[in-house]
């Protein structure tokens, strides 16, 4: 969480308000060292007309 002033400003170089939505949790132990954020992303596929 030190670390989302700095997150932010590089999210709204990306995206504006409207932009997709987010989670932001405090992440105590990620499981390897070098690891300093986690992203979790949502995805949507439209399905294939049937013919």
């Amino acid at each position: 969480m030190n670390d989302f002033g700095g997150f932010n400003e590089v999210w709204a170089e990306f995206f504006d308000y409207g932009g997709p939505t987010r989670t932001t949790v405090a992440v105590h132990q990620l499981p390897h060292p070098h690891l300093v954020i986690e992203i979790k992303g949502v995805a949507y596929k439209p399905a294939r007309p049937t013919t």
